[in-house]
């Protein structure tokens, strides 16, 4: 479920970035993403994070100047390439580039991804944890909005 959320999130953020905020049609959004398979369940909460991080969508509006993307910030060390596979660091960057997370929260994902000691987390396993973070778990967790339950543990 969680991971539809962040689908569904890197969507419509992708349709922000790419058209101008006021011609936006929501509603069309939400028919295009329902006929693409996902529940009204995970659209709702998808819908209600952004309409909660209002902050996030006036970055994106705004921009960086003449469309240059944000400069790559980070490398991983040994210990966390071992723990991250480039294709789901590469996914990192991207939801980085769309503006569903920050530089902060991207550095929160990459120490969680260490700390899990798995070895080479995939774009799928990098969504759970990404949900986590974005969907801030912990708070929403306590009051019943979301279950995570980990897909893979160590050995």
């Amino acid at each position: 479920m969680t991971k539809h959320i962040i689908e569904i999130l890197s969507y419509v953020m992708k349709e922000i970035k790419e058209n101008s905020f006021d011609e936006i049609d929501m509603q069309f959004i939400m028919d295009i993403l329902a006929e693409q398979g996902f529940s009204d369940e995970d659209i709702s909460s998808a819908m209600y994070w952004i309409m909660n991080h209002g902050e996030n969508i006036d970055r994106l509006v705004q921009g960086s100047p003449d469309g240059v993307p944000k400069p790559v910030w980070r490398l991983l060390n040994e210990r966390e390439n071992d723990a991250i596979s480039p294709s789901a660091f590469s996914y990192l960057f991207h939801l980085r580039e769309l503006g569903l997370l920050s530089d902060d929260a991207m550095e929160k994902i990459i120490e969680r991804a260490t700390t899990l000691q798995l070895s080479q987390l995939d774009v799928e396993e990098m969504q759970d944890l990404i949900a986590a973070v974005v969907l801030d778990f912990e708070n929403s967790a306590s009051n019943g909005y979301f279950q995570f339950t980990a897909t893979r543990l160590p050995h």
